[in-house]
């Protein structure tokens, strides 16, 4: 299996950091490029002032953090660059399983590297819900990293 093309989904927790030095180390030995992905939805109820309830975020919000996730996704992967590795990153408004999966097939990824728990808080009894909605519907392999902390 050749692979040319490994995909890392970050959310800058400690696992998607080890995930990455797993990733960078498979790349010097393959001579892979790595793609760097934050996807950064953020699922809050809406609500209008008018009709009480739920959130309601600043008009730039979604505009402001989509910049503020592009730069820290961008500075990573020339972080990841500076190890003489071919690296990019990007970052995606949509919800983290679906924006990897949907990368994965667009790249083309040959493998998925990623932490098996991110920011989320959620305990699973394996492995976090991302991870695993990844593992099953992914289209290439996917290795699944915790850190040690």
């Amino acid at each position: 299996m050749k692979v040319e093309t490994i995909l890392v989904p970050t959310d800058f927790s400690p696992d998607s950091e080890t995930a990455l030095e797993a990733a960078k180390g498979l790349a010097r030995q393959l001579g892979s490029r790595i793609v760097l992905l934050h996807a950064y939805r953020v699922d809050l109820p809406h609500s209008t002032p008018d009709l009480g309830g739920g959130f309601v975020l600043p008009e730039r919000f979604y505009d402001e953090l989509g910049r503020s996730a592009t730069k820290k996704v961008e500075a990573l992967a020339q972080d990841v660059a500076k190890d003489g590795i071919r690296a990019s990153g990007v970052a995606v408004e949509d919800r983290p399983a679906a924006a990897i999966i949907d990368a994965a097939k667009r790249i083309p990824a040959d493998l998925i590297v990623m932490g098996s728990r991110g920011l989320t808080g959620l305990s699973h009894v394996l492995l976090g819900s991302v991870a695993d909605l990844v593992i099953r519907q992914s289209s290439c392999p996917v290795l699944t990293l915790k850190s040690k902390s």
